[in-house]
């Protein structure tokens, strides 16, 4: 998970979410969620996602039900005209340690 605080909100702030599905495969599904300004349209925060299918009676990740692959692939279909979010796509990772 990657989250980006952009600009502060408060309770009286009117908001919508965004969801973009950028990719999936049978376990997983890569998600680009941003909150903004319902009337203004700009962007407070950003949320992007790698969600593991799980079974939890198994306790561990496993394909998706063959019609959550269908509802993927017509959501996936939906969102490929749609551009890239900015700040997607973004590495988590250490910094580098320096000598």
């Amino acid at each position: 998970m990657h989250v980006r605080y952009l600009r502060e909100v408060d309770e009286s702030t009117p908001l919508k979410v965004s969801v973009q599905l950028l990719d999936f495969d049978a376990k997983r599904m890569h998600l680009f969620e941003q909150l903004l300004h319902a009337e203004q349209g700009w962007v407070s925060a950003t949320s992007e996602n790698m969600t593991l299918h799980v079974d939890m009676t198994a306790k561990k990740v496993v394909p998706f039900p063959a019609a959550v692959m269908r509802a993927l692939a017509r959501m996936q279909e939906a969102h490929a005209r749609l551009p890239r979010p900015e700040g997607a796509g973004r590495r988590v990772a250490m910094p580098e340690k320096r000598a």
